[in-house]
C-alpha cells in the first residue's frame, strides 16, 4: 500500500527535493495535494507529473492562469480561500 501524501509548499526548496524522492519511489508514494503560493508554472508541470486529486494555488490572481495551463487537468484546482473552506470535509474524506 502506497504512502498517501500532501505537499505543502511543492515549489519551494524542501517541496521540490521531496518530489524528487518521490519520483524515484513511484511504488512507495501517491500525491493526494499540492500547494504552491506564486510559482504558477511549476506547479503546473508537477501536476501533469504526479496528478494529485487536489491542487492549490495560494495567490488568487494566479489562479487564472493554473486553470490555462491545465484545461483537462484530472485534478481539483483551487485558489486559497475555497479550500481552506473545504479543509475539514476534504482531510475526512481523504484520511
Amino acid at each position: 500500500m502506497r504512502k498517501r501524501l500532501a505537499i505543502l509548499g511543492s515549489t519551494g526548496s524542501i517541496g521540490t527535493q521531496t518530489l524528487e524522492v518521490i519520483g524515484k519511489n513511484p511504488g512507495l508514494f501517491e500525491v493526494i495535494a499540492l500547494t504552491a503560493n506564486n510559482n504558477v508554472h511549476l506547479l503546473a508541470d508537477q501536476i501533469r507529473q504526479f496528478r494529485p486529486e487536489v491542487a492549490v494555488i495560494g495567490n488568487e490572481d494566479k489562479y487564472s492562469t493554473l486553470k490555462e495551463l491545465l484545461p483537462e487537468s484530472p485534478s481539483r484546482l483551487m485558489p486559497v480561500p475555497k479550500p481552506l473552506k473545504l479543509l475539514p470535509e476534504w482531510m475526512a474524506l481523504t484520511w
